[in-house]
């Protein structure tokens, strides 16, 4: 009994909740209301990304920062700066549009511009009163009915979405049919309707430039959460509200240096061979009243920056005992006080999976 791992000694999982949470992702039985709203972004990365060459814990830790990253993009593309942008620059295009058709009645395009141009004016028009009802959802101040008001609330939110996702839909339809409509007539528009021509491949290029700017900022953020997800850390730190951890509360987590160790008559199945497998032995820092911890060669590694522990390195573990290195759990907690692997609310106590 003197070989039997420490852990189980203490009763304590390598990985608690892990296989639940594992479970839960892959049961849409039990799937919560802040799951259905979950990550584009963890989409892209789950499809895009080989999961023999990403572990299953550390795309658990890359999905929940894309949640995070997509809850902040959402926060800051309705903060009042970016919507009245929004709310003006759609408003100048159904401006600019009514002069233009207001002004040219007598040209007479081959292709019936005018009538594309009045449709993707009324589409801006439908697009700002979407954002508005959304940005007023989103500022509502909730009273003593909390859990009917977020309960309407959130039906508000999935009918807005769902609406949004049409008027993009058809906003996609009605550029093709525009940027049909301007090849078809080719040079004839340029002599009967000059104005109507140019305003016509103004608005069909804004709408290549915004479609180019967005593929290319998705793809850059999802190699960022892939390859780099310290970084994409340490901006989510630079740009958080404190919503995270304390440093007091940090300071309380206990500490450990990783110290590998070899157990001599391992088998190695791939190899054919006899090999010394290291084993992560953790001793505590502060005091000697904590069982050391061992981890297996697959668990000798943290989750966020993909980085195998080394001789020395010091870690942190969480109260549901998994463990990282401390400089990166200790930047994310000051973001988020929660685990990034099983979400449990290390001020609280509670898991919000």
């Amino acid at each position: 009994m003197e070989d039997e791992d420490p852990s189980r000694r203490r009763g304590l999982d390598p990985t608690p909740l892990l296989h639940h949470l594992i479970g839960r992702r892959n049961n849409p039985t039990t799937t919560t209301p802040n799951n259905n709203n979950t990550n584009r972004f963890s989409l892209l990365i789950s499809r895009a990304t080989n999961r023999r060459i990403i572990p299953e814990p550390s795309m658990l830790v890359r999905d929940s920062a894309a949640v995070r990253l997509d809850d902040r993009q959402n926060d800051w593309g309705y903060s009042k700066p970016v919507v009245v942008l929004d709310v003006i620059w759609n408003l100048a295009f159904v401006l600019v549009s009514t002069v233009v058709i207001s002004s040219t009645l007598r040209e007479r395009p081959a292709t019936p511009l005018r009538v594309w141009i009045v449709g993707y004016a009324l589409q801006c028009l439908f697009h700002v009163g979407f954002v508005y009802l959304e940005y007023r959802r989103r500022n509502s101040v909730v009273g003593g009915r909390e859990n009917e008001e977020n309960q309407l609330s959130s039906a508000m939110e999935s009918r807005s979405r769902r609406l949004e996702s049409i008027n993009t839909m058809v906003s996609f339809f009605w550029w093709v049919i525009g940027f049909y409509w301007i090849v078809a007539g080719g040079q004839a528009l340029l002599q009967d309707a000059p104005r109507l021509y140019w305003l016509a491949v103004v608005f069909l290029a804004f709408d290549v430039f915004f479609a180019i700017f967005c593929i290319a900022l998705a793809c850059i953020i999802g190699v960022a959460l892939c390859c780099c997800l310290p970084c994409i850390i340490a901006i989510l730190y630079a740009v958080a509200v404190q919503e995270g951890a304390s440093e007091d509360d940090i300071s309380i987590l206990p500490k450990y240096k990783f110290r590998p160790i070899n157990q001599p008559g391992k088998f190695d199945l791939d190899k054919k061979q006899e090999v010394a497998v290291p084993v992560a032995v953790m001793e505590q820092s502060t005091s000697n009243t904590i069982s050391d911890l061992a981890l297996p060669p697959e668990d000798s590694e943290c989750c966020i920056c993909l980085s195998q522990y080394v001789d020395g390195v010091e870690l942190h573990t969480l109260p549901c005992n998994h463990h990282f290195h401390c400089g990166c759990i200790v930047k994310w907690l000051r973001i988020n006080a929660t685990c990034p692997l099983c979400k449990y609310n290390i001020l609280h106590g509670d898991e919000l999976v």
